[in-house]
């Protein structure tokens, strides 16, 4: 995952994560950082802001100006940064692949331990069992799937409200992730779920997967943990215990349990789990004592997790039978003494505590039935969990009953998908994942946070949604729980937030669907209009067919047969006939099957086929009013940042550059708090309308120093501003090269998953855009343009630092010809150029050290473009060829040194020349980067005599 970085210069961020450079600070905390000094030659660069010619972009150097850096560049700061920056990229991502539903309702009759009163919760997956099953038009099905989000689905066998439940929790599930494979088990028996979960696991191999279970038609959980599924005749329920399920789905898993005392499952694997623990240990240490040597093959270790299932059983029976313990404990040589250094149960060593990290949630404490509101689906945690806008619109309704005009039916026809964010619902939902994210950020550990919400997109909405379900159902008094569990969560004051926003949104919604109800009568009317004028089309090319076939009869001496009208003919298919062709008019059969010429039945017919299709090209406009959430959040942030620049200027004026603190570097002054819409800044990102403005707000939080940006990892920016560097848009390019330069500056390790994308070619593309503004008088934009130059070129030269791929990488992209270019260009004078011509040498540095072929080309540059330049004549000549067919050979390295002196047109010129002339250049810094390049260049100059 990687993050936005914003600085206000490049420069000043390349010492601290190179460690290349020292920051020499000036003594007033109300100036802004002077000097950076690289220790290898002690040449400085100013580190002055440039004001862009764009509003917006003057707005983040205005940002630039108001911040203070100076004290995160502190080189003790600095170094301790490198050093507690967190790892944020070395997690281990694990996806889910693979999910199994097993939904036990058997309809119609209620399990043993339970007595459902006539009025109580009876949706299923938002299905209703008691009402008569309507087999649902193609049109509603393909509605249905847009609206969640998901796949359209239509099962060939008998559509039965069991079926149509499992079609809709596959599909609510689909909303998640769309691109797991999941498998839907209606009353199932034990072996069928048995073999399914051990597909599922053989499939997914070391990814997660996923186990649901709804148990509404069995009876409840016992209380050592087992759940009831059916038998094959469908006549009785089995049991299945924990230990049994947990062998079967394997590890990493997800399971959630949807059914009354389900804490009791949770306890029960959570005790399976450290029974499983302890049987690993006392194999470890039989095998130890053995001279074993661990750990064994991989291959073996589902083996050896059955082989050892005896013993962890015996463990089970002990914790819950008194007495068992210490007959266990008398008698530990004859029950696990050969067993202790059996192969297959060493490898149970290969999986130590690995349960533990499992997760679960469960939907009722251990001693908790689930509500039977009736005017609450009977499965609400399933629908919390997969539905989260349908379940929040419903509790709100309920629960406002006299506020509002809406209905609990007129929510269902909330306009909208989850996919499309101008959308009611799509936006709706845009706002609570914005919402739910930001209360975790605020309840949990930046950890926890990390590990929960951003590796896994389905562990990540379920946990979302898992903390609106535990907002509701704690309203009926039911308390949902989840391991790893979660601190309370449902008296946030950002759920206040949500309300509004659906408060507002429902408020539009009877104008929604009365504007929708008069565009459907209006396209219904249309549609009429156009059948009607296509019948009156039809009739009158049937009479003319009938004209023509009399005169044919007449002529023919047969007696003509009297119609009583047109043939009758389907009018959408009529309406679908294309224009026939000029070329063929004549020999085209008419709709009634006759040839005619006729020019008027032609012509009609061609205006039958325009009217259909001119009728789908209608737009749907529905006149829904935005909410301003996110302008909101990106207000509150921006008054947040005001708020912190003036906490760091104060803490780094009471203590002075040489006295501030070195966990300054990770963690921000005492006084200040994380700003909360660090995570719905996040998702601005993903709108286009304010995406600008949320990179210029990350800009200056980036510039507060280290901790920021290790914040901005924390948070998960990472993924979002990555894929950002594939767009096309002109106007976050800028912006978005300096975020980079920032984070690459503070947190070197993000380097690997910036070149998995092909990151760098961006940067490149940025450099060889703007060569040509070398050459234009000195302005904002060329200012502009050189600092943004410079931000490239230090994020090349860190990504050059040690990586011997990027830099043949670079080579191919031609950066060593581009920089070499630059440093012809004259110099304007400005301290932007200065910093330019800096960072150009510091990557020129890096590029061809240790590179034998860039130090030849940059030695023998002028004469490669010579070459170059004669080939391209030959080419265009057509000299390049031979009498026998055969390609003209390169000139050698002699005849171009020969011939060089006759090319002074060429404006080219080798490395090393233009080395000598920056090492006598009016900037310090461009001086001391010079000098460092020459070295690079001549070390190892024997390898360019190979």
């Amino acid at each position: 995952m990687t993050e936005v970085a914003g600085g206000e210069d490049p420069a000043s961020q390349v010492p601290d994560d190179v460690a290349l450079v020292r920051v020499d600070e000036p003594r007033d905390s109300h100036s802004q950082p002077k000097v950076i000094t690289t220790t290898a030659t002690g040449a400085s660069i100013d580190l002055s802001q440039v004001i862009g010619d764009s509003t917006v972009l003057q707005q983040a150097n205005q940002a630039l100006l108001e911040s203070r850096k100076d004290f995160h560049t502190h080189p003790r700061s600095l170094a301790l940064a490198h050093m507690q920056v967190m790892d944020w990229q070395g997690y281990t991502k694990i996806r889910t692949t693979g999910a199994l539903l097993v939904v036990c309702l058997n309809l119609g009759i209620d399990p043993p331990d339970l007595v459902r009163p006539k009025n109580c919760a009876k949706l299923e997956a938002w299905v209703d069992p008691t009402v008569p099953v309507q087999v649902p038009t193609p049109e509603e099905l393909a509605l249905q799937a847009a609206k969640s989000g998901g796949t359209q689905h239509q099962n060939t066998n008998e559509r039965t409200p069991l079926n149509m439940i499992g079609e809709n929790l596959h599909r609510q599930f689909e909303v998640i992730n769309r691109h797991a494979s999941y498998r839907t088990l209606l009353d199932c028996a034990m072996e069928s779920m048995r073999k399914a979960c051990v597909l599922l696991r053989r499939k997914a191999k070391d990814e997660r997967v996923m186990f649901y279970y709804n148990g509404h038609g069995v009876p409840r959980p016992t209380a050592s943990g087992d759940i009831w599924v059916f038998n094959k005749q469908f006549t009785q329920y089995i049991p299945v215990s924990a230990m049994d399920l947990m062998s079967w789905v394997g590890t990493p898993g997800v399971y959630v349990w949807d059914c009354s005392h389900a804490m009791n499952v949770v306890q029960a694997f959570e005790k399976t789990a450290k029974a499983r623990d302890m049987e690993i240990a006392r194999i470890k240490h039989a095998a130890e004592a053995a001279g074993t040597r661990l750990p064994l093959s991989r291959a073996a270790a589902s083996e050896s997790l059955s082989s050892a299932s005896t013993n962890i059983a015996a463990m089970l029976a002990a914790q819950m039978t008194p007495g068992a313990a210490q007959s266990q404990q008398q008698q530990p040589q004859s029950s696990h003494g050969s067993a202790g250094i059996n192969p297959a149960l060493i490898n149970l060593a290969l999986l130590p505590s690995i349960h533990h990290k499992d997760i679960h949630f469960a939907a009722t404490q251990a001693d908790e039935l689930l509500p039977t509101n009736p005017e609450l689906p009977a499965d609400l945690f399933t629908s919390c969990l997969t539905t989260p806008i349908k379940a929040a619109l419903r509790f709100w309704v309920i629960r406002n009953p006299r506020t509002s005009k809406v209905t609990l039916d007129m929510c269902e026809k909330l306009p909208g998908s989850v996919q499309e964010r101008r959308t009611p619902f799509g936006e709706l939902n845009w706002i609570f994942t914005a919402i739910t994210d930001t209360i975790a950020w605020n309840t949990l550990s930046r950890e926890q946070f990390y590990t929960l919400f951003r590796l896994d997109v389905t562990v990540a909405s379920l946990f979302r949604n898992f903390m609106l379900a535990d907002r509701i159902m704690r309203f009926y008094g039911v308390h949902p729980q989840s391991r790893p569990s979660l601190p309370p969560t449902h008296k946030h004051p950002l759920w206040d937030s949500l309300d509004l926003e659906i408060d507002m949104c429902l408020q539009q919604l009877p104008r929604l669907l009365a504007e929708e109800e008069r565009r459907k009568q209006r396209e219904e009317k249309a549609r009429r209009s156009e059948h009607e004028r296509i019948a009156r089309i039809n009739a009158r090319r049937g009479n003319a067919q009938q004209r023509q076939s009399k005169q044919q009869m007449e002529l023919q001496g047969i007696s003509p047969i009297d119609f009583e009208g047109p043939p009758r003919i389907n009018l959408e298919i009529a309406g679908s006939f294309k224009r026939p062709s000029r070329r063929g008019r004549g020999a085209r059969a008419g709709l009634g099957g006759i040839e005619s010429d006729d020019d008027e039945s032609s012509n009609d017919s061609d205006d039958a086929g325009v009217g259909i299709s001119a009728m789908t090209t209608e737009t749907n406009e529905m006149g829904y009013i935005s909410s301003t959430y996110f302008s909101n959040q990106l207000y509150a942030f921006e008054v947040w940042l005001q708020h912190a620049a003036t906490v760091v200027s104060q803490f780094v004026s009471d203590h002075g550059p040489d006295e501030i603190p070195r966990s300054l570097s990770t963690e921000p002054p005492p006084d200040l708090e994380a700003p909360n819409e660090l995570p719905a800044v996040l998702q601005v990102l993903l709108s286009q309308q304010y995406r600008l403005r949320a990179l210029i707000l990350l800009y200056r939080f980036m510039n507060l120093g280290p901790w920021a940006v290790n914040l901005a990892l924390g948070v998960g920016i990472f993924p979002y501003v990555s894929k950002l560097l594939a767009s096309t848009t002109a106007e976050i390019r800028e912006i978005l090269i300096l975020v980079w330069a920032r984070l690459i500056a503070v947190d070197l390790s993000l380097r690997n998953e910036l070149l998995k994308n092909n990151g760098m070619a961006y940067f490149v593309a940025y450099l060889a855009n703007n060569i040509q503004m070398q050459h234009e008088p000195v302005s904002e934009k060329v200012r502009l343009c050189d600092t943004v130059s410079a931000a490239s070129a230090f994020t090349l030269a860190l990504l050059c630092t040690d990586a011997p791929a990027v830099q043949q990488a670079c080579f191919n992209e031609r950066v060593l010809d581009y920089f070499l270019v630059y440093l012809q260009r004259p110099d304007n004078g400005t301290d932007e150029r200065g910093y330019l011509r800096t960072w150009i040498l510091m990557c020129l540095a890096e590029l061809w050290r240790g590179f034998p072929n860039a130090k030849w080309m940059a030695m023998t540059y002028r004469l490669c473009v010579i070459a170059s330049n004669k080939q391209q004549q030959q080419q265009q000549q057509g000299e390049g060829i031979h009498e026998e067919g055969e390609q003209a050979s390169a000139p050698s390295f002699e005849e171009l040194l020969a011939s060089s002196a006759d090319d002074a047109n060429v404006d080219a010129r080798d490395a090393q020349d233009l080395l000598i002339q920056m090492a006598f250049h009016r900037v310090p810094s461009v001086r001391t980067a010079a000098i460092y390049a020459m070295g690079t260049l001549i070390e190892e100059l024997t390898q360019l005599g190979d």
